[in-house]
């Protein structure tokens, strides 16, 4: 059985532009030492594997604090931010979660 990998990390600066461009995008901010973070990465690896259309960014929440603090006002890692295909934020989640719950909010908020 093959260990499953996290999302690579992305600066924000290379990826702001996505959001907005016609597809859903979902930011993932986390931390790399921190557990939850790393386990809902892995979770989004797996998404994309399966649907390498989608857009999911892994941001270092920690690194990027500036933006994650100042310009989405976190205040927990992990956190993902859900964007619609206008690029306007339609969902937020603190934490970590299963697979099936995953691919149930990414059904809801027009990612299927």
């Amino acid at each position: 059985m093959s260990e499953k990998k996290p999302l690579p990390v992305s600066n924000y600066a290379d990826v702001k532009d996505k959001i907005g461009n016609g597809k859903p995008t979902i930011l993932a901010f986390g931390m790399s030492h921190c557990y939850s973070c790393l386990a809902i990465s892995k979770v989004f690896a797996e998404v994309l594997q399966e649907h390498s259309e989608f857009q999911v960014y892994a941001i270092d929440g920690q690194k990027e604090r500036i933006i994650s603090r100042d310009l989405y006002k976190l205040k927990e890692m992990p956190t993902q931010i859900f964007f619609d295909t206008a690029g306007n934020e339609v969902f937020r989640h603190t934490g970590a979660y299963k697979k099936p719950v995953l691919d149930i909010i990414l059904k809801k908020y027009g990612f299927e």
